[in-house]
């Protein structure tokens, strides 16, 4: 399976006055990514250009919708099938999509993350993140491979790229973003090769 290119946020996206660079670009990160995978590193568009497509202008944070709108305006791509995204609100949905193989987009609670995980992007964060999560393995319990834009390795105790962790504990920070209220995550789809007449 291709696997994209890991896309960090910080200090190489927008600007935001009195903050790091990027600190507002995990939605647009995990878009990249997702882009990635599906033309297979053919298309790697940039943080502007997802953000004009998305009709979003950074500094601020982006949605699930916004999503759609950036992944879904790349119809015309030389020799490829349309890009897709498609929102999601329930948990049996992702969970059918990671095993599919599918690149798939989440918002989570960052506080709910930091209090499942050992280690994260930032221990000190608590607020709504997006991550993405490509990969699947059983070993004891289902784990998901996640691609965190915030695991950049910037300091010690901080992983660098995408990290295996329990499905359930992903779930738990998904449910945490909206309580009571459904899930926030989308599915990549297309970008697929035309066949050739």
């Amino acid at each position: 399976m291709y696997l994209p290119k890991f896309q960090p946020q910080l200090n190489r996206g927008t600007p935001v006055p009195g903050r790091t660079t990027g600190s507002r670009d995990c939605g647009p990160r995990t878009w990249q990514m997702g882009v990635d995978f599906l033309t297979k590193g053919e298309l790697v568009p940039t943080i502007r250009d997802l953000r004009d497509r998305a009709n979003v202008e950074g500094p601020q944070p982006t949605s699930i919708l916004d999503a759609q709108r950036a992944v879904e305006s790349y119809v015309n791509i030389r020799g490829r099938r349309p890009l897709r995204y498609a929102p999601k609100s329930s948990v049996a949905d992702v969970r059918t999509a990671v095993r599919a193989g599918r690149f798939v987009q989440c918002a989570i609670d960052y506080g709910k993350w930091n209090a499942l995980l050992a280690r994260t992007g930032d221990p000190d964060y608590g607020d709504g993140h997006s991550i993405g999560v490509l990969g699947f393995r059983m070993e004891e319990q289902p784990q998901w491979l996640t691609w965190d834009p915030l695991c950049d390795g910037r300091r010690d105790g901080i992983p660098r790229g995408p990290v295996w962790v329990f499905a359930w504990k992903v779930i738990d920070a998904l449910e945490a973003f909206t309580p009571g209220a459904g899930i926030q995550a989308g599915v990549f789809y297309g970008g697929q090769l035309r066949e050739r007449r």
